[in-house]
């Protein structure tokens, strides 16, 4: 599982090397990729916590979610910056 630090450390990697624009976007869809799959899990996590009576578990699991969306967002929108830079 990728975490937040994790992430935005790579994504200053990619963008601070000398890498052309078109590589850095791909290797940044690659991490957001990784992302989309971490959210899938968290999602079904949380799906099957809610049966049960740890309503607790199921909010912690669902804030994860979403953090991890608005970060695969932040993801996409640094390869669209870089692939639209002059």
């Amino acid at each position: 599982m990728l975490t937040e630090f994790e992430v935005r450390c790579r994504v200053e990697s990619i963008r601070a090397s000398r890498l052309a624009p078109l590589r850095k976007a791909r290797l940044l869809l690659r991490i957001g990729k990784s992302l989309t799959v971490q959210e899938l899990s968290l999602r079904r996590a949380k799906e099957q916590i809610a049966r049960t009576a740890d309503q607790k578990a199921a909010a912690g699991l669902n804030r994860m979610a979403t953090n991890t969306h608005h970060l695969h967002e932040d993801v996409l929108d640094a390869a669209f910056e870089i692939l639209h830079q002059p």
